[in-house]
């Protein structure tokens, strides 16, 4: 495991009466690509500005390099931080070139030959190499995303901080820049903070995800263990699509309307425990019955697979995904069965 190169402890911040940031810890590894996922104003942006030092909270340490850069008696301002931060709209310069946009963070004091060196390197790390003398107004929005992060990377930060750089992107563009952009930042070796909404994004770009709401952080673990093994209700809902339905523990396993379901960590839960399982749309098989105990409300065609909206015997309703039935329609009665191997997840109901 990689050493931490960024450790924030305790960090917490307020807005007046709101809590933006509530006791967050968080630590982020050498050569690692970590995403804050959550909800719009659920502080994940405020805790990238904290870090940059574009805002100071109210308590709580931060270090870089083992080297304190926010503490009661310690503030490092943002110029001697060593953090590059890519904003969510690039604010490049319109009157500069590509080449003057990447060039112009780098120290004043160094040569031209230094500055032509490093401005090769980032051309050919950002497939910009043919753009150097055109404008931005000249440039697609994934060209200028990647002139923005050459930008950053031309000054050689400790730590990269992107605030949902591909948020302005349609979604065709958004899915092939994000392979772009984990390529770039491995090859290049810098620590990166990636701030979205986007599980997907999260997901695909990242080493470990942030799962934050309401300004607290929920789990940080890799992007398949928030999704099978989410500690949290928020995590679970965060992490993909999720419904709940109540059930009561019962020897190691959850009595509910669907029947007895198989938990993960049943040895957590006391016989008795009313709990909330969490239903992933692949969770459960469809089987048709004139007898069947549920009922198909609706449907969802989504190309890869169509999406049944079903109602329990008791009246909760899940999704669930199928590639073969896809001319059931609404009214008809199924049965829902476990797939194979599956584990549930449950939450203590509050």
């Amino acid at each position: 495991m990689e050493p931490s190169l960024l450790t924030c402890d305790n960090i917490t911040k307020r807005f007046g009466n709101n809590l933006a940031i509530n006791k967050l810890n968080i630590d982020l590894r050498k050569n690692e690509i970590l995403s804050i996922l959550g909800p719009s104003g659920c502080g994940k942006t405020t805790l990238l500005r904290i870090i940059a030092g574009l805002e100071d909270p109210d308590y709580g340490n931060i270090s870089i390099n083992n080297r304190i850069i926010h503490s009661k008696s310690i503030r490092v301002p943002t110029s001697k931080r060593n953090v590059g931060l890519v904003f969510q709209d690039y604010a490049l310069f319109p009157h500069l070139t590509v080449k003057e946009n990447i060039l112009f963070g780098t120290p004043r004091n160094i040569n031209n030959q230094t500055k032509s060196l490093i401005l090769q390197d980032l051309l050919e790390l950002t497939k910009l190499f043919d753009l150097e003398y055109r404008y931005p107004h000249e440039l697609s929005g994934g060209q200028q995303q990647r002139v923005a992060l050459a930008r950053t990377l031309a000054t050689k930060p400790d730590i990269l901080l992107m605030d949902e750089p591909l948020s302005n992107l349609d979604e065709s563009l958004r899915y092939t820049l994000r392979k772009e952009l984990r390529k770039i930042i491995k090859e290049n070796g810098t620590a990166t903070i990636f701030v979205t909404h986007d599980k997907e994004e999260a997901f695909s770009i990242s080493d470990r995800v942030a799962v934050m709401s309401d300004g607290v952080l929920h789990q940080i673990d890799t992007p398949d263990k928030l999704y099978f093994w989410p500690e949290t209700k928020e995590t679970a809902i965060l992490s993909g699509t999720c419904e709940f339905i109540t059930g009561i523990i019962n020897d190691g396993k959850v009595r509910t309307s669907l029947g007895n379901l198989v938990i993960r960590k049943p040895y957590e839960y006391s016989n008795g425990s009313n709990v909330e399982v969490g239903i992933r749309p692949s969770d459960f098989n469809i089987h048709v019955t004139p007898n069947g105990k549920c009922t198909v409300l609706d449907k969802e065609f989504t190309g890869d697979d169509t999406i049944f909206y079903i109602q329990s015997p008791a009246g909760e309703i899940v999704r669930c995904k199928h590639k073969i039935y896809t001319s059931l329609f609404a009214g008809l009665k199924v049965n829902l069965f476990p797939s194979e191997h599956t584990q549930f997840n449950v939450f203590m109901k509050t």
